[in-house]
């Protein structure tokens, strides 16, 4: 057979063509992907063998023009695990295959692929993942050894793949059986917009701790956890944590500095996060039962009651029950450097439980014992707790925050002096739990008169003095009102409370946030704040997992293909 030039040419032309499909690079579609995670949900029950049971909910949007989403890698926190436990369905419907071919980052995870329920181009869907066992997952509490801990962090996803925000929940339900008051919960991860979690009960009567950051970073790893006593699970299943050395050097084998630098450097932050954490959560005083939401208004409660409940700061309260008791005439103001008060004889009637006590810590030389002024507030946040019980938390917050808005509406909205101050000495008590309790006085009485209620004469030196010494004395201002009651300029009153209070809230007790903290200790234990890390990654760099309270475990980055 012979060939002719043109036969030549075109099988050149094919080998040729041949040779660029041959050598050509495959074309890499995990470059193509991108999407968002809309929301992510994720329920962590703690069981009683020291496993966990996890549900996922992603929700996923695969934008327009890259490629779909044919699996979905998820991480898991250990590899004690069976593929037979896993179960997983988009929008309801299920999918038949869950494989090993896991290509997220660290060594535990698996690949749900979503076959006839692939997500392509421009779609939304939702991926449920449901793993039913997933063990070694309770460790020793490494503050308090009554106590036994659990951390994760949800799956996250590589940044070249995913972008936006996400609407995140993370709910832990703890082991059956943990009452209300017993468990503690780890502090929010850096960012979060929560500071402590929002607690209450699952169908299962569980105790529930629930995250939620609508604005969270998909491509992010956020950490969670609590601790709870370890009688409510088996003994055997609950880990020793790592040794505090070992979890140090965990974390700096993450860092890419000199190993000395990295653990100064890890040391000191450590260090500062902690003093600065310890401050902060020594002012957080309310018990975990008062986080748990019941149903319905606790109406009824008074004032103070009210300030224990919208978490007012100690010395605010302690300035309320003050001005209470002089209004009532139970008690003198005598100096304020130091504060020193006098007892009346003999003692109203109906005095309030918390005012009887703070009574009891006038000592001898007129002074105030900060020990029993710590002991009264003890008592008052218990009582206010044991009220609390089986109403709604956030509802009654609203209610008694509207009850202040109510008591400034009236006095901004009397029409005469007379009535104006009338009202304002009714309602002090409420008007005080307004943040904005200084500025607001000053404005609504920046003119005058003011006609100075009957009991101010008690608040020395501060008031009777001023009452006494600016009465007439101002342009415009008189000696005496309606009723022979003193009055003074609107300017002059307002700064002669504002001062008191101030004053007053300064001189209670010595320093605040050590007052609160003694508080904080008996009402809302802290929780355990060990700080250190472990790496549980795999190949292509790993994923690390920061660890705290020795619940150390961690699902690591997934991504789409």
């Amino acid at each position: 057979m012979r060939w002719n030039w043109k036969q030549s040419l075109n099988l050149l032309t094919l080998c040729t063509v041949l040779f660029i499909l041959l050598w050509m690079p495959a074309p890499s579609y995990a470059q193509d992907y991108s999407f968002t995670l809309d929301q992510q949900v994720v329920d962590v029950w703690i069981n009683k063998d020291g496993s966990v049971k996890l549900e996922y909910w992603f929700t996923f949007t695969c934008d327009r023009g890259n490629y779909h989403i044919a699996a979905v890698d998820v991480g898991l926190p250990t590899g004690r695990f069976s593929f037979a436990d896993i179960q997983a369905d988009v929008d309801g419907r299920p999918i038949s295959y869950i494989g090993s071919d896991y290509q997220g980052k660290g060594e535990h995870g698996v690949a749900v692929w979503l076959g006839n329920s692939t997500i392509r181009s421009g779609e939304t869907a939702t991926v449920h993942v449901v793993v039913g066992w997933v063990g070694g997952m309770v460790y020793e509490d490494s503050d308090d050894p009554e106590y036994a801990s659990t951390q994760f962090s949800p799956t996250w996803f590589g940044s070249q793949y995913v972008h936006g925000t996400t609407d995140m929940v993370v709910r832990f339900h703890l082991p059956v059986g943990v009452q209300a008051d017993e468990p503690r919960w780890h502090r929010s991860p850096s960012g979060w917009p929560q500071d402590q979690p929002d607690t209450g009960f699952d169908a299962e009567n569980r105790v529930m701790y629930t995250w939620r950051n609508t604005a969270a970073r998909p491509d992010r790893q956020y950490t969670f956890g609590a601790s709870f006593p370890r009688r409510y699970v088996n003994e055997s299943a609950i880990q020793k944590p790592p040794s505090l050395l070992s979890k140090i050097w965990g974390a700096v084998k993450t860092l890419t500095c000199n190993p000395g630098t990295c653990f100064t450097v890890l040391l000191m932050g450590i260090v500062s996060i902690s003093i600065w954490s310890q401050r902060r959560r020594k002012m957080q005083y309310l018990p975990p039962t008062m986080k748990v939401e019941g149903v319905g208004i606790k109406r009824g409660l008074t004032a103070v009651e009210a300030a224990i409940l919208l978490e007012t700061p100690l010395d605010k309260v302690l300035t309320m029950i003050l001005f209470s008791l002089v209004k009532k005439g139970a008690i003198t103001v005598l100096d304020d450097r130091p504060l020193k008060v006098q007892v009346s004889d003999p003692l109203p009637q109906g005095l309030h439980s918390y005012e009887e006590k703070f009574l009891q810590a006038v000592k001898a030389d007129n002074t105030l014992s900060e020990s029993k002024l710590r002991s009264a507030i003890t008592g008052l946040i218990k009582a206010v707790n044991a009220k609390m019980k089986g109403f709604s938390r956030k509802e009654s917050v609203a209610y008694y925050r509207d009850i202040v808005r109510r008591a400034w509406g009236q006095v901004e909205e009397a029409q005469t002096p007379e009535v104006r101050s009338q009202r304002f000495d009714e309602g002090l008590e409420w008007t005080m739990l307004d943040d904005d309790f200084d500025d607001r006085t000053k404005r609504v009485f920046r003119t005058g008169p003011v006609y100075v209620p009957m009991w101010w004469g008690h608040y020395q030196p501060w008031t009777r003095q001023a009452a006494v010494g600016t009465a007439g004395a101002g342009k415009g201002s008189s000696s005496t009102g309606t009723g022979g009651l003193p009055t003074l300029p609107g300017a002059a009153f307002a700064a002669s409370i504002v001062g008191g209070v101030e004053n007053t809230a300064g001189r209670i007790v010595r320093n605040v946030t050590d007052f609160t903290g003694g508080v904080t200790q008996v009402t809302n234990p802290p929780p355990k704040t060990s700080s250190g890390g472990r790496g549980s990654g795999g190949g292509g760099g790993g994923c690390a997992c920061a660890c705290a309270c020795a619940g150390c475990a961690c699902a690591c980055a997934g991504g789409g293909r």
